[in-house]
């Protein structure tokens, strides 16, 4: 896995790991996050990361579980971040995040 996907899973785990928590001690972050999960995120995160994301959230019945596997990214594929970078037109963030995961550079001019 490279060094940016695995960034990005790890920045993924820390956004779950705080709406959870903040989903567990709020009901009415709760309610929303159930509701409109872009508001959610924006409420907790000052903005919402990937407006053009899909994003469910399931909330687990008694008696149930719901195991949840992410897609998995092949090293030769554009993640939709970066995508995303692309159509926004923001070229020279999109061209820094392509050299992060294209050459595995650390820099940004």
């Amino acid at each position: 896995m490279s060094e940016f996907v695995n960034g990005l899973s790890q920045a993924r785990a820390h956004i779950e790991a705080a709406v959870i928590k903040r989903a567990t001690e709020d009901p009415q972050f709760r309610a929303l996050l159930l509701a409109n999960p872009h508001a959610a995120l924006k409420d907790l995160l000052g903005n919402d990361p990937i407006p053009s994301l899909t994003i469910r959230v399931v909330e687990e019945a008694a008696g149930e579980a719901v195991l949840v596997l992410p897609r998995q990214i092949a090293e030769d594929e554009l993640p939709d971040e970066l995508l995303d970078f692309a159509a926004g037109g923001n070229a020279k963030e999109c061209w820094w995040k392509f050299n992060q995961w294209a050459y595995k550079q650390d820099w940004m001019p």
